[in-house]
């Protein structure tokens, strides 16, 4: 992928994200409370979450990998940052579920192409496609304002979701 299709990529993306935004209104999506046999043939909700979930930690670590960016300050530290948020979302939170609640495959499936799409949309900006030099002060580009608000954000949307997760078991 060049820098131009991936361009075009993210855009698609967007407009998808538009169009399942406005839908979602209208749409009642098939899992939890809404859950009804008209989305289909459900599984386990603990197996259907790591397998929806664990795709976007399987392809960030393998475009990683291949990346060729190694150890490298501070595109590691943003890798580390989004491996531990799916650590959590894919392999800790469904085992933290209680009740025996199920999730219709086609959820499941939808949940995984995102995923998958998302892995490469992170590691495309991250590894591949971020402007030359953008991350060359190392560690010094961690202390850059916006930087900061950044990883700031990251631990403030984190601790939410757990809370969230939390209050709602």
């Amino acid at each position: 992928m060049n820098q131009e299709t991936f361009q075009i990529f993210l855009w698609v993306m967007s407009a998808v994200a538009l169009v399942v935004f406005i839908a979602l209104y209208f749409v009642k999506a098939g899992y939890g409370m809404f859950r009804t046999a008209s989305w289909g043939i459900s599984i386990n909700n603990k197996l259907a979450w790591v397998l929806m979930e664990a795709p976007v930690f399987i392809v960030m670590f393998g475009l990683w990998g291949k990346s060729g960016v190694g150890f490298a300050v501070p595109v590691y530290f943003f890798f580390l940052l989004f491996q531990l948020h799916y650590l959590q979302r894919a392999f800790i939170f469904p085992f933290l579920l209680k009740g025996k609640s199920r999730m219709p495959v086609a959820i499941m499936a939808m949940g995984i192409v995102f995923n998958l799409l998302n892995g490469m949309m992170q590691a495309g900006g991250l590894f591949y496609f971020a402007p030359e030099g953008l991350y060359a002060d190392g560690w010094a580009y961690l202390l850059k304002p916006h930087a900061l608000l950044g990883i700031i954000l990251f631990f403030a949307g984190m601790f939410v979701n757990l809370h969230s997760d939390y209050v709602i078991r």
